[in-house]
């Protein structure tokens, strides 16, 4: 489940002035597209795998692509100098880039070497004339798209200030034949993999703060549903054996598992170590309590909850008390999703017979509609960096996943390619 470990060379050619600069603008309106050149690299002395170069440069476009915050300009219009296209980023020509409108380039060179190749990247600011980050890869063919994603991170930290999250994980619940299992993506669709076989019904992945451990809810073995954890290895263990329904396992931000159960009548939500062992009920009232999600300081929860009537939103503090309201509109509202950056909460809704998503404040306000008229949109979670969330909706028949800016703009499918997929869980950044 983690990413590969890459050789890396760090190239410290970033001048001050352009690491205080901010390029874009990563709230800023989605009209608003940054022009950014990606040119193919150029191969050095034994560089000889065209393709390979190709694919580098074009994942890199993919995954700028899919933020919404890039306006990719056309290779058709790219300078065929050699001095423009010079892989020596103390020669290289930046006149030829401006001139077509490149406010950004990516640019580098590529050499076959006995275990696989060497790659350079570079981020200029051609106006400028301007070095902003280059690294260096040693990677074998299958670690393309890892090169690609990591450097597409680069670019995105550079130019936006921020991290971004290329090199993450979608896990998702995966239809295996008449089954359902747990399986995971990259955050861009590709290298999708199915990480259990219980051969039964396998639900609601959760990842670890750590992103080592994924916590779901199964029926494997008969019964009633338990909460498993998956590790690293592929290993799966049962951590809850009590004969009654147990359902949406998530993590807190101190590593604890807290989950939806029917052990004393109506499902509440309870609090267990990584053993199984219940340390605290954090609900009790009249009707179900589920779907619960931390605030990433871990003093807070927020969940759904029948307690006035249909299913609406409440917050509590970390020990279940202090319990309040916060959606008072809608018919059933359900699976919120606590941003990383601590400010919003995403959800699904019902709407006219139809799940779609809403955002608001942490505490209540400004709600606003993220989906409409494209089906049912449910199952939102957060991206590590707050920007962006996925989400399932079967707007094209089969339920599949799907990613947005947190503004509801770019909504993008990502497979996965076979069958259909549901409950979609963003991983945290792999260190």
């Amino acid at each position: 489940m983690k990413a590969f470990r890459l050789s890396l060379t760090l190239l410290f050619w970033m001048p001050l002035a352009a690491e205080a600069r901010l390029y874009v603008l990563i709230d800023q309106p989605s009209e608003h597209r940054f022009p950014i050149a990606i040119a193919d690299l150029i191969p050095e002395e034994g560089g000889k795998s065209r393709e390979w170069s190709e694919k580098v440069s074009q994942k890199i476009r993919d995954d700028l692509e899919l933020t919404g915050l890039f306006e990719l300009i056309d290779p058709s219009s790219y300078p065929r100098t050699a001095e423009a296209l010079s892989p020596n980023p103390a020669t290289i020509q930046f006149g030829p880039w401006s001139l077509i409108g490149a406010q950004a380039l990516v640019h580098g060179s590529y050499a076959s070497e006995s275990d696989g190749m060497r790659v350079s990247l570079h981020l200029y600011d051609p106006y400028l004339g301007q070095h902003l980050v280059g690294r260096k890869y040693q990677a074998r063919e299958k670690e393309i798209p890892v090169v690609a994603h990591h450097f597409a991170d680069e670019i995105l930290k550079t130019l936006t200030g921020e991290r971004g999250a290329f090199s993450t994980k979608i896990a998702f619940t995966c239809l295996a034949g008449k089954k359902k299992e747990i399986c995971s993506m990259d955050m861009d669709g590709e290298n999708q993999r199915q990480l259990t076989h219980h051969k039964s019904i396998s639900l609601s992945p959760a990842w670890s703060p750590s992103g080592n451990e994924i916590a779901y809810s199964s029926y494997a073995g008969g019964g009633n549903p338990e909460i498993h954890i998956l590790s690293t290895r592929g290993e799966s263990r049962r951590i809850t054996a009590n004969e009654t329904v147990n359902l949406s396992p998530v993590w807190s931000p101190q590593g604890f598992l807290t989950f939806s159960s029917a052990l004393k009548g109506d499902t509440d939500i309870y609090l267990m170590d990584g053993g199984g062992k219940i340390t605290r009920r954090l609900t009790e009232s009249y009707g179900i309590d589920i779907n619960p999600s931390w605030s990433p300081d871990g003093r807070s929860i927020v969940f759904a909850s029948e307690r006035a009537g249909r299913l609406h939103l409440f917050r509590a503090d970390a020990t279940g008390s202090g319990v309040r309201r916060l959606t008072f509109v809608g018919y059933h509202n359900d699976n919120p999703a606590w941003s990383p950056r601590g400010d919003k909460i995403v959800f699904q809704g019902m709407d006219m017979g139809l799940w779609d998503l809403f955002i608001m404040n942490a505490d209540g306000s400004m709600l606003q509609r993220l989906t409409a008229s494209t089906g049912n949109n449910e199952s939102p979670s957060w991206a590590p960096n707050g920007r962006f969330i996925t989400f399932s909706s079967d707007r094209h028949g089969s339920t599949q996943i799907f990613i947005m800016r947190e503004d509801g703009s770019n909504q993008t499918r990502l497979g996965p390619k076979k069958g259909g997929a549901t409950q979609p869980a963003w991983s945290p950044w792999f260190e």
